[in-house]
């Protein structure tokens, strides 16, 4: 007969080892271990404190792209600004949308800060790459006139590369949405020197906002 008090020890015992090699995992590969964010501060004694992932000190991966104004911006263009880079579809009318509006609240509360900061959207709709497209969401997003913020497209191959290079996934059409794509909803930033620092996913977990959690950082990262 099972001892049911045996069975519960090595179902503990198994659980207890999964969820360290995870936490240690997703320090070093967070793009492996996304939901460890949302896991890991019910476990550290109920705190809902998130400021997001801390990751290794390493050169963030380069790219040239072309911005919603027809600007060609590169990686090293952008040294000696903080950089608050993700990923956007430009038709999404979901999640992308409320995540420009948290970057946004962010920027604006910045204050004086926000003048050593830029943000950087990679386009990840292989069908909506052009100018006019990107244009056209960050003026509904009421954000057309402002110089920090970088919407990138270009050849898809390019946007690919990239989008690789930062072990994001998305492209795949939206099943109930056509013409959208689903993509996670990540934000990296990226230091002075170009070097990866924090990677923040969205939505956060409860009690914490997207807006807060960059603010904190950039700070941080001054």
């Amino acid at each position: 007969m099972r001892d049911p008090i045996r069975h519960l020890k090595a179902l503990a015992f198994a659980l207890t080892v999964f969820l360290i090699t995870s936490f240690v995992g997703a320090q070093f590969r967070p793009q492996l271990f996304p939901f460890m964010p949302y896991v890991w501060p019910y476990i550290a004694g109920g705190s809902l404190t998130y400021t997001g992932t801390e990751l290794e000190i390493a050169p963030a991966p380069s790219f040239v792209l072309q911005n919603q104004r027809g600007e060609h911006v590169s990686l090293d263009d952008l040294r000696g600004k903080l950089v608050i880079l993700t990923f956007l579809d430009p038709l999404c009318t979901d999640d992308c949308p409320l995540m420009v509006q948290e970057l946004a609240a962010a920027y604006a509360q910045l204050g004086a800060t926000a003048q050593e900061v830029v943000i950087v959207a990679i386009n990840v709709n292989p069908d909506a790459q052009t100018q006019f497209e990107m244009e056209s969401f960050f003026r509904t997003q009421g954000l057309d006139e402002d110089s920090a913020w970088h919407f990138l497209g270009g050849e898809w191959a390019e946007v690919v590369e990239i989008v690789v290079a930062y072990h994001v996934s998305a492209g795949d059409p939206k099943p109930s949405k056509p013409g959208e794509v689903a993509h996670q909803d990540v934000v990296f930033l990226i230091d002075r020197q170009g070097n990866y620092r924090v990677l923040i996913t969205y939505p956060t977990p409860v009690g914490a906002s997207l807006r807060d959690v960059i603010i904190q950082r950039v700070r941080e990262l001054r």
